[in-house]
């Protein structure tokens, strides 16, 4: 098996630049964003722009195109919708034979997920699934596993030395302050807001605050929670997000695809209290209408958290709704029950 980026395959301008154009624009054109996000998946306006975006694709990825031309696989997964296009240009040209599963890392399959030649999709969701049949994609290729996240998520952790490992009280309860990635939306102002909450909940909780590769976020807030009468460990980018949410009351972040999914899985709910328009909206509405999430304003997170810790069984329901809507064998459903078959189908 090989796991690979698609912009390993890329120019190297591509490399940095696509990532960086994202996080610029949701974080200061948030508003554009979300009006592209909604007239690209439009008929009109998908129909407008596919062949623009094709022809782009396939050039900025000519270097997987001559991989997948020298030495094509037994089976293609894709989990970005980047890929999908491109695979789905050369089996549409009719060279490439390999099957195509395409795995949605979002609850909604925006039309830049479609591919017609695609021999199956994993979703979600059945929401995701019926928006799939909607846009002629054959029922029976369309499998709801859920989905796939690192099988650490489903890994018992020992609480003590988890907590040692990131410097954390014994007899305090962890809030998981994150924020994907990057530090998109007011993250630091709900990071303080939270440092100031040891009156208001005393001796009760504690915060561990991720803020990825935002190493400027890392000092301000490290100087911060310093000076804060509420314990707090602020770190950076992290490979141990499994083992952090093992010992989290709660997750307080944006509404990422990856960050919720990853909590629901390991049973953990979530306050929302920054959803990027587009794709963001449905796993936020998601979360939310079946009790696993709230969403709230950033200036509303502290109430939240003590009207959560105020209300008898608030959060024990809320830890229930995220264990019921938690797929976290959806990666291992994937491989054995659609990549698997194709594999040896062939």
């Amino acid at each position: 098996m090989e796991c690979r980026d698609l912009l390993y395959y890329a120019p190297e301008w591509l490399r940095s630049s696509y990532p960086a154009t994202y996080y610029f624009l949701v974080r200061h054109l948030s508003l554009l964003w979300g009006w592209c996000f909604g007239w690209f998946d439009h008929p009109l306006g998908y129909a407008l722009v596919q062949p623009v975006r094709r022809a782009w694709n396939l050039w900025t990825a000519r270097g997987l195109v001559r991989r997948l031309r020298q030495d094509p696989p037994a089976v293609i997964v894709t989990t970005h919708f980047f890929p999908t296009d491109v695979v789905d240009a050369c089996k549409q040209a009719g060279w490439l034979k390999t099957p195509l599963v395409v795995a949605v890392t979002d609850l909604h399959p925006h039309r830049f997920w479609i591919s017609h030649s695609a021999e199956a999709y994993a979703v979600a969701i059945p929401r995701s699934a019926s928006v799939l049949e909607a846009r002629g994609i054959r029922p029976e290729r369309i499998h709801v596993q859920g989905i796939p996240i690192a099988g650490r998520f489903r890994a018992a952790f020992d609480r003590s030395e988890v907590e040692r490992m990131f410097g954390l009280q014994p007899g305090r309860r962890t809030l998981l302050v994150t924020s994907g990635g990057t530090t998109i939306g007011p993250f630091d102002a709900v990071a303080e807001a939270l440092l100031g909450m040891e009156r208001l909940l005393p001796g009760r909780v504690q915060l561990l605050i991720v803020c990825g590769m935002d190493g400027a976020a890392v000092r301000r807030l490290s100087a911060k929670a310093a000076a804060s009468p509420m314990p707090a460990k602020v770190v950076g980018f992290i490979e141990t997000m499994a083992e952090a949410m093992s010992i989290s009351d709660l997750v307080i972040a944006k509404a990422g695809g990856v960050t919720v999914t990853e909590a629901l899985g390991r049973g953990v709910p979530l306050l929302l209290y920054h959803v990027i328009p587009g794709q963001e909206q449905l796993n936020a509405w998601h979360a939310a209408s079946h009790g696993a999430a709230i969403i709230v304003p950033p200036r509303g997170v502290p109430d939240a958290v003590r009207a959560i810790y105020g209300q008898a069984g608030k959060l024990e329901a809320m830890q229930q709704a995220a264990r019921s809507l938690g797929r976290p064998d959806a990666a291992e459903r994937i491989a054995v029950e659609i990549v698997k078959p194709l594999v040896e189908g062939r």
